[in-house]
């Protein structure tokens, strides 16, 4: 793709630069809040070399590019100066929007950011867990100890993070609320028993690897932020506004958010030991679920259980679904560029099945599957069935990075038949993936 000669024609195809409010980008993803959306010529976009889909959802017109998002999206904002760049993009823009899907919205809003953290994280601790285990480096070393802190800060500090994209994406003090995170995530308070502020007795809470108490407080600080806002003369606006937002979110997050957070996290990880422990059958159904989740692009609305999985209990079944899941997509697209009897179709279907084995899917699904349909329905088959060997051999992930054939050292932790199982699903998924898919067929026209 040339960024520079598609920037401009992606702003022309959504109606130009006019007709655009709001514009961000994710992992793989261009989003853009239209002013009309129905200005959008999704086939034309759909047509640009590069695009490899585009789905309309909750006012937004998102648009597949795959990692090199970053790239094109920086040639493209310098062209919208008059729209905003930080605007949070919401995921329903009706006069009533649904709190369900609202509360969905801020939480994925919340945990996207941090993604590329938890990624490099897990790819760390894979390569260390690796090192160890083959006895090139010892658990030991400061090379270890240095590079494990490093791995291990994403989750300590996970909250800090997620406060200050909570905050941005409220339009509230992002760095005020990654401060009092800081000082909730420290030594002196975090696990600490016995304290009391202001003669109130605190309840020991955990707040490093805990985003429940974030998520709660940086809605409840947007709201007093603006409050503040009104109430304070503008001469005192600047020294008083951060001092009321931490003298007062401090303790109330000590007092009242921090234990009910306690609460929610200690309720999310019983939920995912209970749906965990229905074995091959609950694997089978979120592991052929997964590939829908990411074509709506809320697969990250499950990132909180997992880490808070990880956090809980150090490792994580529920996140295995991504192994059957993304390694199926990879074996059905491959499926797809042998049989196809088009040149082009071809190419598209081993390009992206490859892409998909090595690092992102979302080029395969959308640019192969989810265009032909039945390798989707067969991907989701593929994946149920890998789905009930790992939930039968509970094959369990020790971090998180995005599922394929480089990332599988994240399965490294704890026995080393763990290990092996997780190699043995990922060969069990492609092989399915492609056979299935094979067997089941596509129509090309």
């Amino acid at each position: 793709m040339n960024f520079k000669e598609t920037a401009p024609k992606i702003i022309e195809l959504v109606g130009g630069a006019a007709n655009i409010e709001a514009h961000t980008h994710c992992m793989t993803r261009l989003r853009f809040v239209l002013k009309d959306p129905s200005k959008a010529q999704e086939e034309a976009l759909k047509a640009l070399n590069g695009v490899q889909g585009v789905v309309s959802k909750g006012g937004q017109c998102q648009i597949i590019i795959g990692p090199s998002v970053e790239q094109l999206y920086n040639e493209i904002a310098p062209l919208l100066p008059n729209a905003e760049g930080t605007k949070p993009i919401q995921e329903n823009l009706d006069k009533k929007p649904n709190p369900v899907n609202t509360a969905f919205a801020f939480i994925s809003g919340c945990i996207t950011p941090t993604l590329p953290v938890l990624i490099g994280s897990g790819l760390i601790s894979a390569i260390l867990a690796l090192l160890t285990n083959f006895k090139v480096l010892s658990n030991e070393s400061s090379t270890y100890i240095l590079l494990n802190t490093l791995a291990n800060a994403a989750y300590t500090y996970l909250p800090v993070m997620v406060a200050y994209a909570g905050a941005r994406r409220l339009k509230t003090n992002e760095y005020v609320a990654a401060f009092i995170m800081l000082a909730l995530c420290s030594g002196a308070v975090s696990g600490v028993a016995d304290l009391t502020i202001f003669g109130i007795p605190l309840t020991t809470v955990k707040y490093t690897s805990n985003i429940v108490p974030a998520l709660l407080m940086v809605p409840v600080m947007a709201l007093l932020d603006r409050a503040v806002l009104k109430v304070t003369p503008d001469a005192v606006k600047s020294v008083l506004r951060p001092f009321v937002l931490a003298m007062v979110m401090f303790p109330l997050t000590l007092v009242v958010l921090g234990p009910i957070g306690t609460l929610v996290g200690t309720a999310l990880a019983n939920f995912c030991v209970w749906i965990t422990s229905l074995g091959g059958l609950s694997m089978a159904v979120l592991s052929a679920l997964h590939p829908l989740l990411v074509m709506v692009g809320m697969h990250t609305v499950i990132t909180p259980l997992i880490v808070n999985e990880i956090s809980t209990v150090g490792s994580s079944l529920l996140f295995s679904k991504a192994l059957a899941a993304n390694l199926a997509i990879g074996g059905a697209a491959l499926a797809v560029g042998v049989k196809a009897k088009k040149a082009e179709n071809r190419q598209t279907g081993i390009s992206t099945g490859v892409t998909a084995l090595l690092s992102v899917t979302e080029p395969a699904l959308y640019g192969c599957l989810i265009r032909f349909k039945k390798p989707l329905i067969s991907t989701m088959i593929a994946s149920a069935l890998t789905g009930i060997f790992i939930g039968i051999f509970d094959i369990r992930a020790y971090a998180t990075a995005s599922c394929s054939l480089l990332t599988l050292p994240i399965f490294m932790g704890g026995p080393m038949s763990n290990f092996y199982l997780a190699c043995a699903a990922a060969v069990l998924a492609v092989v399915l993936g492609f056979v299935v898919t094979w067997v089941v067929g596509f129509d090309e026209d």
